[in-house]
């Protein structure tokens, strides 16, 4: 049997291995970044320009998307891929909570102020923890699981302290939590069991999700009633709701970058972070909070767990690449792995390394070429 050559490159499918080991890292800031902001642009819309139709945003949202990502294929800015209708099954469950944690995102703005929308979501991520075993089997460390509830628990001292409750809104902000765990475990598995990557998830995650934003705009009444909107041409009004439909757009895709990265319990927690942002922001932004000392001391405990996720991850991930780069030299050493050139050989790098390990190689009938060598 022929040995598999694998020709590595700067240029390959998984990037330069220079720089793939921060891959990780800036996926989750830049998804921190698009959260943030997309909040702040639909508690704009919903305050400030009181649009009160959160199915109409969310359709909006979803045709910009689905144009956006047809144009960019046309224009070979994204990788082609023909439609797959088993994939776009797969996909519906996905699409369902993703709507279902828009929809009750929004009715949460338009009654929870910012900080305390942040902290209530903190449940997500023990929920995400829950189903990932539940889903994937996948279990979280102990000194993980007691970040995560640290987290958690920042959240519930913070909502204790929020002086503007509102039952409804509380309920709203739970729910959606939960519907969020439910959709970004979906994004991993999918992405695992299928091998799509983030623009195939976004453009048949839009494909459901627009005929369904349209559908509940009818009984809702909301098609009737934006009709009656005094803001609907207002130019103030048409540029925040472009930007909140581009600004939805980048985030999607920055959530299943950083799902696919990392992994489902990173990018909840990642949004947990961005929380502490949001409630700063809050605090002055929007003029609808009121500050306690148990609303202060929550958002510490919260923001404590949150760095000692951080931390702790970073451990693992120092703990894998070791690991792994051992586990190639290991191989190397025994010959399993012949790492070499047409005329001589080289010895790999510690980045060649841990890139071949990604591979998933069948490590009998592997031969790599560097690209130092390859001439």
């Amino acid at each position: 049997m022929k040995a598999k050559r694998i020709e590595l490159t700067e240029e390959s499918d998984h990037g330069n291995p220079k720089y793939r080991q921060y891959r990780p890292f800036l996926s989750a800031v830049f998804y921190a970044v698009m959260s943030v902001s997309t909040v702040f642009l639909n508690k704009a819309i919903f305050r400030v320009h009181a649009f009160k139709f959160p199915a109409t945003l969310v359709a909006g949202q979803m045709g910009f998307t689905l144009v956006l990502v047809t144009v960019m294929q046309q224009l070979g800015l994204v990788r082609k891929f023909h439609f797959n209708f088993t994939h776009f099954k797969r996909v519906g469950w996905l699409s369902f909570f993703f709507m279902l944690k828009l929809l009750l995102d929004m009715s949460a703005l338009a009654v929870v102020n910012i900080p305390m929308y942040g902290v209530l979501k903190s449940s997500t991520t023990p929920c995400v923890m829950f189903l990932d075993y539940i889903l994937r089997g996948k279990v979280a460390t102990n000194r993980v699981q007691l970040a995560v509830f640290t987290i958690t628990f920042g959240g519930f001292v913070a909502g204790l302290g929020d002086l503007t409750f509102d039952l409804s809104g509380y309920i709203l902000a739970l729910s959606s939590a939960m519907s969020t765990a439910a959709y970004v475990v979906l994004v991993g598995k999918l992405a695992e069991d299928l091998k799509m990557d983030s623009w195939m998830l976004l453009f048949y995650n839009c494909c459901w999700s627009l005929p369904m934003s349209l559908i509940i705009i009818i009984p809702t009444g909301e098609a009737s009633k934006i009709l009656e909107f005094p803001n609907l041409y207002s130019s103030s009004f048409l540029a925040c709701y472009t930007s909140s439909c581009a600004s939805a757009c980048v985030l999607n895709w920055a959530t299943y970058m950083c799902t696919l990265e990392n992994d489902s319990l990173t990018t909840s927690v990642v949004g947990r972070t961005k929380s502490i942002v949001q409630s700063l922001g809050g605090l002055f932004a929007f003029g609808d909070v009121k500050i306690s000392a148990l609303n202060l001391s929550g958002l510490a405990v919260n923001s404590s767990g949150i760095l000692w996720y951080a931390v702790e991850k970073a451990r693992e991930q120092r703990a894998r690449e070791v690991k792994e780069t051992k586990s190639v030299e290991t191989e190397i050493e025994k010959g399993a792995v012949d790492v070499g050139s047409k005329g001589g050989s080289f010895r790999a790098t510690i980045h060649e390394k841990v890139l071949l390990s990604d591979l998933k190689r069948d490590s009998s009938q592997i031969t790599m070429v560097s690209p130092r060598n390859a001439r």
